[in-house]
């Protein structure tokens, strides 16, 4: 698939909206925009096609761009299994509108954006991801970099559904619109994957499904992220959840050191051990670490915690300084007022 022409030429039927066929163009692309749209400023804005903003944050995956060399632990290069087979891994599909968690998983979630409509439309293709010739350099850069990402992104659904089973698990988690039926999404896959090169599409999309555990480490200890890692959807809801896990994991460590003391005391109990120097010199080390090592850990945990709590709270009082200044506002708890 060359990178300057269009990845289909079919048009599919019921792709989204309210808008029939006919309808104007601007009018029928419109329809398949959200109502709103969150800017990387947190402002809530209008989303527009002419706004550059709003498809770099739909299609781009910047995060995954900084760790391309390190995706081999994280993935393989192969396209995602599919729907019914993610469903054969008894994984609940999770939608997200986030293209930096699309094929993301954890636990027995997968984290799957279902298609914009506008994505399936041509028309849109030619208007706002291919490159005329008279372009400026700036603009072709971007737009081909937006087109790589559909184009990756589109890929993968021809890998998800891949049979009409797949097609009815796509319907029924809302990852593509009720009005689009199998036919036509098997005309728009044939289409797709006839003339398809890898090195039409973004990197990331080399890759097919990503383990977030891993994601989190490779952001904790390589982008120095400790506390944030990639994505905090799979971390610990509250502190309380967070002490009570890991005194969990100290109590199944106690139990262990339990059972290597009573394992010496009986062997000290032995004639052979009991007058064996470095056995007795081991069972003395185990029973000071086990009088010594939960109260440490305990107060290590502890500690953490608290560290985890001070941080957050000061990171957050510095955000919503920036963003009272952001939405021009100066409050004043104590005051009717808070406006400048």
């Amino acid at each position: 698939m060359s990178e300057d022409k269009l990845p289909f030429h079919v048009t599919v039927v019921g792709s989204g909206g309210q808008t029939g066929p006919d309808a104007p163009q601007s009018e029928r692309l419109k329809a398949h925009l959200p109502s709103t749209f969150r800017t990387k400023h947190d402002h809530i804005s209008v989303p527009s096609f002419e706004d550059p903003e709003f498809l770099r944050r739909e299609l781009l995956v910047p995060r995954l761009d900084d760790i391309q060399d390190h995706l081999w632990m994280v993935g393989r290069p192969m396209p995602p299994r599919p729907l019914h087979y993610q469903v054969m891994l008894s994984r609940d599909i999770v939608i997200t509108e986030s293209m930096d968690l699309h094929l993301v998983w954890a636990d027995k979630r997968i984290f799957i954006k279902p298609i914009p409509g506008y994505l399936l439309d041509s028309e849109f293709w030619s208007a706002h991801l291919m490159c005329p010739e008279d372009m400026d350099i700036q603009q072709r850069q971007e737009r081909e970099e937006l087109a790589k990402a559909a184009r990756g992104f589109l890929f993968t659904y021809t890998a998800l559904i891949a049979y009409e089973s797949d097609f009815r698990v796509a319907l029924e988690n809302g990852l593509i619109s009720h009005k689009m039926t199998w036919d036509s999404w098997r005309e728009f896959s044939h289409h797709f994957v006839r003339d398809f090169q890898y090195s039409s599409v973004n990197p990331r999309f080399w890759y097919g499904e990503l383990r977030l555990s891993r994601l989190n480490s490779i952001y904790r200890w390589r982008k120095g992220l400790l506390w944030r890692g990639y994505s905090k959807i799979a971390s610990h809801m509250s502190y309380g959840d967070l002490l009570r896990d890991n005194f969990h994991l100290l109590a199944a460590i106690l139990g262990y050191i339990v059972i290597v003391l009573t394992a010496m005391q009986v062997g000290l109990a032995t004639e052979r051990l009991a007058t064996n120097a470095p056995f007795q010199d081991a069972s003395y080390g185990a029973a000071v670490l086990a009088m010594i090592a939960p109260l440490i850990v305990g107060v290590a945990i502890f500690g953490i915690v608290l560290f985890i709590v001070v941080y957050n709270w000061l990171v957050t009082k510095k955000y919503e300084k920036k963003r009272f200044r952001e939405m021009g506002v100066l409050p004043d708890w104590g005051a009717e007022g808070g406006r400048r």
